[in-house]
């Protein structure tokens, strides 16, 4: 009697399971993300791309990654690299690198959960960093340190930016100089000024002073507007500087990303 109940037991079990064994494939099924490496400019060798495999897998716990190589483009960089991400991972998460020969331009981009980490600024601070790889023709180094620095963000860590903190300095220094500029200019006109007309040159040289320091505070702001123009606009040039944005989430066809790079 006893054998009998724990055969019927062990029946039940094994059934139980059958049933949970599917349900939960699947789901693994649904969560995987995948490496792709499409290195159509052939940039890397056999032995890179398993090492770079091997570096981009550390993304897989956030979203899917890939590496795109091109020898030619009829559009923008941008806008093919969320072409590519599209082709490959559709509507979900994770981030892309793309070396553009043609256009002698790199891009990486992000989208999904990646993108919450991974934005606009830090993919133009990544690819401030790396773009000097590629000018070399080290395009392995190039794509495993675009990918380690996408790792480290997504584990809480942070990444150089050296060109924000050069054009945080290069503002300053021009503040300083409208600055000083006004400050002597006022002095200058003060001790020249006749003295039954001191009130009013001092008004004067005043409105001059502050007309001098608004048109050279407007030139500083202009070269800063047309970088920030330059950093949020997609073509095929690059800047000679810091981190070109690519825009994102404009191309249509599911991809609400975004991203940024380099000429090199």
């Amino acid at each position: 009697m006893q054998g009998r109940k724990r055969f019927l037991a062990g029946l039940l079990c094994l059934f139980a399971l059958m049933l949970v064994l599917p349900l939960s494939a699947f789901a693994a099924e649904e969560g995987v993300y995948r490496v792709v490496i499409d290195d159509e400019a052939d940039l890397l060798t056999g032995a890179e791309e398993a090492e770079l495999t091997a570096v981009m897998e550390k993304v897989l716990p956030y979203g899917n990654a890939a590496f795109v190589s091109v020898n030619q483009n009829s559009t923008t960089t941008e806008r093919l690299a969320e072409q590519k991400f599209l082709e490959f991972f559709g509507d979900t998460s994770g981030a892309l690198l793309i070396i553009d020969m043609d256009n002698r331009y790199i891009q990486l981009i992000a989208d999904g959960a990646v993108y919450k980490t991974v934005n606009r600024t830090r993919c133009n601070e990544i690819t401030d960093n790396i773009y000097r790889y590629a000018s070399q023709k080290d395009y392995y180094t190039c794509a495993s340190k675009a990918f380690e620095q996408v790792v480290r963000l997504l584990e809480g860590g942070k990444v150089a930016a050296p060109f924000r903190y050069v054009t945080n300095a290069f503002l300053a220094v021009c503040l300083a100089l409208i600055g000083n500029f006004a400050v002597m200019s006022l002095q200058r006109r003060k001790k020249v000024a006749p003295e039954n007309a001191l009130n009013v040159k001092v008004a004067v040289n005043t409105a001059s002073s502050a007309v001098k320091t608004a048109i050279v505070a407007g030139v500083v702001l202009k070269m800063l507007s047309q970088r920030k123009t330059k950093h949020v606009e997609s073509s095929g040039g690059g800047r000679s500087g810091g981190g070109f944005s690519g825009g994102g989430g404009h191309s249509g066809g599911g991809f609400s990303g975004g991203g940024g790079g380099h000429r090199f």
